[in-house]
């Protein structure tokens, strides 16, 4: 009996040590095979770095380079003359013929008590497992200065891990507002961190062109600047003769530097030049370039239409431009495709200019989607002649493209269903779920977005990146989109961006079987932290609650609908304009009737009998706002 009750005792105690070392695993994006161990390996100044090869010997110093700033230890190197640890860390890329498993970005990490053993067939992927690993350190390891410790503990586990879709990637938009060299690199770190490996550089479009062209000098002289407003986007058009002091530009020297930062990082940056709408800022240097021939100021959002921001399709000059430009970006950038915008085409100006419609006659065309058509497939032949393919926004221009050129499904599924089905290469990403413009939550209680729609993290989270119908083969994968009207500063950027992008991380990498939104949710709980302790701007409007309108056809009257995106969250409101707490209404699934002469419900979300979330003051004139969800 006393021998029974001690294995019990000892059955318990590892049960814990267990449930211990399980707590605190939380890698985001989820892993595709994990095995939690008991026990920890303690890395400490006398552990060496092991490699079995000059490739993985390279990478050591990436990771020496990763802690060495929090850490403090210069970590001892040396070649392995076997598999096994003692005390170390052994990077080893495999010559295995077999790479159906892993492919070039998966890796295989078994940490014991004994040592690290981290294996791939290629540095890429054990850059992936470095990653995993600093996700597996105490969060302190975010910190980038010294912190005094005798040793730093990773947890045992053994990860066979490898991604779902080969394109993973965040656009930053850099027209409207422009971020510095420093703030693209410190992304490219953020992004290598979750394994996000394209970054879609929005180089142009109305409100600045912001890449050096030689020969062309004023797309930066010009292109590049425009007068300075502060609040909302569009808020005053710029005054005439108004000095032109606002914007910047990346010199050719710089790109280089970013490119090669990136290319360290594994991270392919794919450019975009926008054309042939969304050009303004191009128009405005040389305004030949478009059929009025006008000359026009570049504006934050207001004054000037549409229809002013369009290429003439019938100069060849144009196309002597853009093949200069595309020249130039094609040496500078080494990815297989750069992106040619050509989204939301006004055709106004092309329908009235008699050149436009000389060559519309000429092509025996009679519609301004096919006048695109014939453009699209000019600047697909530049592009193809520099040895590069071409990617673009899908429209309905697309009868009769190559089918190497891939496309964007942004409006939906559809364009994504329709395009795999006729064989041609699509990323997807769809507005409402991939759109990191959008608020986050409820626009009482979000910074002002001059786009109304909302994408909540749980919308990024629930993504299905191939949607019913599509063919998955030609599921290049799918991209999170950062358009900048309404994001003037970094830190609002990175508000933006994260948590979000984590959602997007892991639909892109991991298998949709692995997906768990409570697990993910309490992953994210414990990642803000980390990047707090980074300096990295992140939102928490996840933990708001939701509120939206549900209509009463019987009463013709608007009911209140609570709901939290945590499944175990308490609601509490009142509508008497006090502040919400765990001591008001509790919220009981049932949509509310609002009470005579209310204007304003204010609601909280609770967990476990703590604040939640901020409290939200929600206009109730707001409720039959389409866009809440």
């Amino acid at each position: 009996m006393r021998t029974y009750f001690f294995s019990i005792l000892c059955l318990l105690f590892f049960s814990s040590k267990l449930t211990f070392a399980v707590s605190y695993i939380h890698i985001i994006p989820e892993p595709h095979h994990m095995e939690r161990k008991a026990g920890t390996f303690k890395l400490q100044a006398s552990t060496t770095l092991k490699y079995n090869n000059e490739e993985a010997r390279d990478i050591i110093d990436v990771f020496q380079k990763e802690i060495a700033p929090v850490t403090g230890y210069a970590l001892q190197i040396a070649k392995a003359v076997s598999s096994k640890v003692n005390n170390s860390v052994f990077f080893e890329i495999s010559s295995e013929s077999d790479q159906s498993k892993l492919g070039k970005e998966g890796y295989e990490l078994r940490i014991s008590s004994a040592g690290v053993h981290l294996k791939a067939h290629t540095a890429h992927g054990l850059f992936n497992g470095i990653q995993s690993i600093k996700q597996l350190f105490p969060k302190e390891i975010e910190a980038g200065a010294l912190i005094q410790k005798n040793a730093w503990d990773l947890p045992c586990v053994d990860i066979v891990d490898y991604p779902r879709f080969g394109w993973r990637g965040l656009m930053m938009d850099v027209s409207r507002h422009f971020f510095s060299k420093d703030f693209v690199k410190g992304y490219l770190d953020q992004m290598a961190k979750y394994k996000l490996n394209v970054f879609h550089w929005h180089l142009t479009d109305d409100n600045g062109w912001r890449i050096e062209i030689k020969g062309y000098p004023k797309l930066t002289e010009v292109g590049a600047w425009r007068a300075e407003r502060k609040g909302r986007w569009a808020s005053l058009m710029p005054e005439e003769n108004e000095a032109q002091t606002y914007g910047g530009y990346y010199t050719q020297e710089d790109i280089k530097e970013i490119v090669q930062y990136a290319q360290e990082r594994y991270i392919t940056i794919l450019p975009e030049i926008d054309v042939p709408g969304h050009s303004l800022a191009m128009i405005v240097a040389y305004p030949w370039l478009s059929c009025s021939g006008e000359q026009f100021m570049i504006n934050n959002g207001r004054g000037i239409g549409h229809e002013h921001n369009v290429l003439c399709v019938s100069n060849e000059a144009v196309y002597d431009l853009l093949d200069s430009v595309f020249t130039q970006v094609a040496a500078l950038f080494p990815g297989e495709y750069i992106h040619v915008g050509a989204d939301e085409v006004n055709y106004d100006y092309w329908n009235k200019h008699e050149g436009c419609q000389q060559l519309m006659k000429s092509l025996n065309i009679s519609t301004g989607n096919q006048l695109q058509n014939y453009f699209q497939k000019r600047m697909e032949k530049i592009i193809q002649s520099k040895g590069k393919k071409m990617i673009c926004w899908y429209g309905d221009y697309m009868e009769g493209m190559d089918p190497e050129t891939a496309v964007y499904s942004w409006q939906g599924n559809g364009a994504g269903i329709k395009s795999s089905q006729e064989g041609r290469n699509v990323v997807m990403t769809p507005d409402w779920e991939t759109y990191l413009d959008f608020y986050q939550g409820d626009p009482s209680s979000e910074p002002f977005s001059i786009i109304g729609g909302i994408v909540r993290l749980k919308h990024c989270y629930n993504f299905d990146i191939v949607p019913q119908g599509a063919k998955e083969e030609f599921i290049l994968g799918g991209q999170g989109n950062l358009w900048a009207e309404s994001i003037p500063n970094d830190r609002h950027l990175e508000y933006m961006t994260w948590p979000r992008a984590l959602a997007l991380s892991e639909v892109f990498w991991s298998p949709k079987s692995k997906h768990s939104w409570p697990d993910f949710l309490v992953k994210v709980e414990n990642h803000l932290p980390r990047f707090a302790a980074a300096e990295v701007n992140y939102a928490t409007s996840f933990k708001n609650a939701i509120i939206t309108g549900v209509h009463d056809k019987t009463t013709d009257e608007w009911l209140v609908k609570l709901d939290s995106e945590y499944p175990d969250a308490d609601i509490y409101y009142n509508f008497d304009g006090t502040i919400a707490d765990k001591f008001s209404e509790k919220y009981d699934k049932n949509p509310l009737k609002v009470p005579k002469g209310a204007s304003h419900i204010r609601v909280i979300t609770y967990r476990n009998g703590q604040p939640l979330g901020r409290e939200v003051n929600f206009p109730l004139t707001d409720l039959q706002n389409p866009l809440l969800r």
